[in-house]
């Protein structure tokens, strides 16, 4: 069954793509294999693999996402690490609450690695959906050596997203940053079970590369405003935080670019993204929704709006066919693969701006999102 798209929106091709049931997935350009562990984690048996989804760009690999990068300017000095014991002060707070993570059951059937962060000391775990694809059993593994069985409690598979939780109290979390903050050069840390090594986790540092990346993947829909590093990342790390100087995840580990063809392009999804997401599932809730049909084939600078859902969200609001969504809750949608995660930045019950363009002029219409009627 091909993946689903995301339920906060369809996604029509030709043949159309519907949402939340998995029927179709947008048209790829003509492409070659260069993003591979696309989505990366992987043991098979005992043996570490090299990922388990292969993510393609452009025959020229200069043009990834460059429809819709956007490249933010410089507007502060880099927050960096400028102390040697900066980066022992990250790892001592950050650590214990980051946990690798083995599947048992999972890709193949020769069971998964990845890497998972607590956002709750009741036992709460973020990370990727594909770490644990179809995992029989999952376990957390601590620093300090405790190893907890985890169940998924809420799962994504849009936007790769996954909550598992342990029976555990107190635990040590580690704080969620602010990804819309973060500037291209400033200092990251990438913290995770990098190829299930024995010995503990894998830290690396870098800096951020490059924002708003649109990376397609062979999993379903592209990974759309990713944080870009050099940060080194390899199958393992997936799910894993990648902090910032102060130590606050600004992004979850997702995407590495083949080392045959590139060196050090890792792509983690933004921790704004993802917040939203992560509430939800811990809560039950589900995903935020609009009610629209786009166009994938447009090339309008925008979401060109298909159709319009009956008795939804945008029908309320006064959304048309053929309006062009430019902007939604004051974040820039430049195309249709960035209205999702546009959406995804908030929640159910949200009330936000919906700028339009409609007969060569911007028109504002005020939308309350809603849970998706056909999910759950």
């Amino acid at each position: 069954m091909e993946p689903p798209v995301d339920s906060a929106a369809e996604f029509p091709a030709a043949p159309p793509v519907v949402d939340g049931d998995g029927a179709g997935e947008p048209p790829r350009r003509r492409t070659r294999d260069l993003i591979v562990a696309g989505l990366v984690g992987g043991v098979v048996g005992a043996l570490v693999a090299a990922g388990i989804v292969v993510a393609v760009v452009d025959d020229d690999p200069s043009t990834i996402g460059s429809a819709t990068v956007a490249t933010s300017p410089v507007t502060r000095p880099a927050r960096s690490v400028t102390r040697a014991g900066d980066i022992a002060e990250i790892l001592a707070k950050d650590v214990p609450a980051v946990v690798a993570i083995v599947a048992d059951g999972g890709p193949a059937e020769g069971g998964s690695a990845g890497t998972g962060f607590v956002i709750s000391e009741d036992g709460v775990i973020a990370t990727n959906h594909h770490v644990v694809q179809g995992a029989s059993v999952i376990e957390a593994r601590f620093s300090d050596g405790t190893s907890l069985l985890a169940r998924v409690l809420g799962d994504d598979v849009s936007s790769d997203l996954t909550v598992l939780h342990v029976d555990a109290a107190g635990l040590p979390t580690i704080e969620l940053g602010d990804s819309d903050t973060v500037q291209v050069g400033d200092d990251v840390v990438a913290i995770g079970n990098a190829l299930a090594l024995e010995g503990g986790l894998s830290v690396t540092r870098g800096i951020v590369s490059g924002l708003d990346r649109t990376v397609p993947t062979r999993s379903g829909a592209p990974l759309v405003g990713a944080i870009q590093t050099d940060a080194a990342i390899n199958p393992g790390n997936s799910g894993g935080p990648l902090v910032d100087a102060r130590g606050r995840v600004i992004g979850i580990n997702t995407a590495i670019a083949d080392p045959s063809g590139a060196q050090n392009v890792g792509f983690a999804i933004p921790i704004s993204q993802a917040k939203p997401v992560f509430d939800a599932l811990r809560t039950g809730t589900r995903p935020a929704y609009l009610g629209v049909t786009v166009d994938t084939t447009s090339e309008a600078r925008g979401a060109e709006v298909r159709e319009v859902g009956d008795d939804t969200p945008a029908e309320r609001a006064g959304v048309r066919s053929d309006d062009v969504i430019v902007m939604l809750g004051g974040r820039a949608v430049r195309s249709w693969e960035e209205l999702r995660p546009a959406i995804r930045e908030h929640g159910v019950g949200d009330t936000v701006d919906l700028v339009v363009e409609r007969n060569d002029e911007r028109v504002t219409l005020r939308v309350t999102l809603e849970e998706d009627p056909r999910t759950g």
